[in-house]
């Protein structure tokens, strides 16, 4: 009989035995410069990251493409959606060996490899690596099926997924509304989006001026949005379920996050910062620069392919069942506690708050 190992999860065992750091707790301080090691079975140099607010459903990596290289042929049978950090290159996806589907990538792309498709990603420049943040359900399969086997080498295909499609990666986007939550929210499907930063912005509930957009992709379990919130203003109090990578583009604040009757704990963020809110933890995002800031999602549960209830009603009132609070439904003592706390930090910087409204509730 093979020793027990008590207390062990299979994801973290098999991080391990990649030769990988796997970095916890609730954030990543900088993805653009976070320490990678190499990685033997992509050819690259990564790291692999499972933080506190994921209830080990998903999981993030970083990876590094050098320069004039590309990484060793890869399939799972977990879920990876990718968002290209820095660099430019190429991808190649397929079930079939004799019909591959290519697509070229920069800074700022955002697509998904099908479930259990056979891909390889290219470094399209001579002089400089290329780097990306890939989110994923390995923790949950691997936790399940405890066989590597099963997930690296099995011949399972998903037609309803990807079918080798010649336009799959084309980029075109349909667009499509949704109702069913405070005000209707234009949801964008295609399996690539070229850039994240080009996106059109729309109004969100989600606080004073804020604006966003949504993907979904691939038609998997997981989604993304991103979400701009105008300087010296603070989003609405909200929570949803595990699995939400928020990582910061641009600005610099900080989140605030509690459960029900529980401690307040608040991380400061700047451009590259990683997040991880905890399963049903309440929190809201404080941005304390003159200047906008904006993050993406990268999201376990899309807003069509669901895999919990908490993740259903994000951006639906508190007072019709959802999990917003609007500005005037906070409870007036947390509602002063956040405000004093937000003034205090936007004098430290000069930066006007610019919410004189939602504040005289």
């Amino acid at each position: 009989m093979a020793e027990v190992k008590w207390n062990c999860l299979y994801f973290d065992e098999w991080v391990k035995g990649e030769g990988l750091d796997l970095i916890r707790g609730y954030k990543v301080d900088d993805v653009f410069t976070q320490t990678l090691k190499p990685w033997a079975r992509t050819g690259g140099n990564a790291v692999q990251i499972q933080l506190q607010g994921t209830g080990e459903m998903n999981a993030a990596y970083i990876c590094e493409i050098p320069p004039k290289k590309q990484l060793s042929p890869q399939k799972h049978m977990y879920e990876e959606m990718v968002f290209i950090l820095s660099g430019s290159g190429s991808t190649t996806v397929w079930y079939d060996e004799r019909h591959r589907n290519g697509f070229e990538w920069q800074a700022g792309s955002l697509f998904a490899v099908p479930l259990n498709a056979r891909h390889q990603h290219f470094n399209g420049s001579g002089s400089e690596p290329a780097r990306y943040l890939a989110v994923t359900t390995a923790p949950i399969m691997m936790n399940l099926i405890r066989n590597d086997d099963f997930i690296f080498n099995n011949d399972a295909v998903f037609p309803e997924r990807y079918r080798g499609e010649d336009q799959y990666y084309s980029g075109k986007i349909n667009t499509e509304i949704f109702t069913g939550w405070d005000i209707p929210l234009s949801v964008n499907f295609s399996n690539f989006f070229a850039s994240v930063y080009d996106v059109p912005l729309e109004e969100s509930s989600r606080g004073v001026h804020t604006r966003g957009y949504n993907f979904e992709i691939a038609n998997g379990v997981q989604g993304a949005h991103v979400l701009e919130i105008p300087g010296g203003t603070f989003s609405k109090v909200h929570r949803h379920g595990p699995g939400a990578h928020v990582v910061w583009l641009k600005g610099e604040g900080y989140t605030v996050m509690w459960p029900d009757g529980g401690e307040k704990i608040k991380e400061n963020w700047k451009r590259g910062m990683m997040l991880v809110p905890p399963d049903w933890w309440w929190h809201q995002h404080c941005i304390v620069s003159k200047e906008p800031a904006e993050h993406l999602a990268l999201k376990l549960s899309s807003k069509t392919n669901k895999v919990n209830r908490n993740s259903m009603n994000t951006l639906k009132s508190t007072k019709k069942g959802g999990n917003q609070m609007n500005y005037e439904d906070t409870p007036a003592e947390l509602m002063a506690e956040l405000a004093r706390l937000f003034s205090e930090e936007c004098a430290k910087r000069g930066t006007p708050v610019n919410m004189d409204g939602p504040l005289d509730v």
